[in-house]
């Protein structure tokens, strides 16, 4: 009679299923590792696109900040070259101002008088001289430009009179005098002239007389 030892046969079963079991487990493991060895690469990949990604980028700044650069120093460069263009223009316009200035004051000048000194000065100048404000203009609104100067601090005053100085021999000196200071009067380049003082003294047997007058001369912006 064959007997069969059923115990041996179980153990069989129960090692097979274990090893089942481990094998299954082992499998479980082995492709878990293999998930993060593939999600390692590709974050590896994607940091590497990335940082290329971004030094490419940086080099587009890195052109536009010199770009920028180079507009903004062409817009500083355009700006002074506007300055000295208007400079320029200032100091010709100015420069044909004053020759005509010089014409206006000298060509009128009679044969008996020569001028001994001729001075630009300033509104603080002017009032030191102690001349009466209406020379200069209506008193009211000297005021009120005064005013309005004080919170100008960093503007210059121009200087807008000439203070101008002469001589001449003969007895109708004053009428002499007068005669000039009417042509003067005549010329667009000055508003108004001002008859200051005069002093005369004796040279030998002739009269001598020194005169000072004063020349409003706005100057153009």
């Amino acid at each position: 009679m064959i007997s069969i030892n059923l115990l041996d046969y179980k153990q069989e079963l129960r090692k097979i299923a274990m090893q089942k079991i481990i094998i299954n487990a082992m499998g479980s493991v082995l492709f878990f590792i293999f998930l993060i060895v593939t999600y390692w690469c590709f974050q590896k990949i994607e940091i590497k696109y990335r940082t290329n990604e971004l030094k490419q980028l940086e080099g587009q700044v890195r052109e536009l900040t010199a770009q920028t650069t180079k507009i903004q120093s062409m817009k500083l460069q355009a700006k002074r070259t506007e300055k000295i263009i208007k400079k320029i223009n200032e100091l010709r316009a100015n420069q044909f101002q004053v020759t005509q200035i010089l014409e206006d004051l000298i060509l009128p000048v009679p044969d008996e008088i020569w001028l001994t000194s001729v001075r630009q000065l300033g509104i603080k100048e002017i009032k030191g001289k102690k001349i009466p404000l209406i020379f200069i203009g209506d008193p009211k609104k000297m005021k009120t430009k005064k005013k309005s100067n004080k919170s100008k601090n960093k503007v210059q005053s121009k200087q807008e009179f000439l203070e101008v100085r002469g001589r001449l021999f003969g007895k109708h000196s004053d009428e002499t005098i007068v005669r000039y200071i009417d042509r003067l009067r005549d010329s667009s380049s000055f508003v108004k002239v001002f008859l200051h003082q005069t002093s005369q003294q004796q040279t030998g047997t002739k009269a001598v007389r020194d005169f000072t007058f004063y020349v409003y001369m706005p100057m153009k912006a």
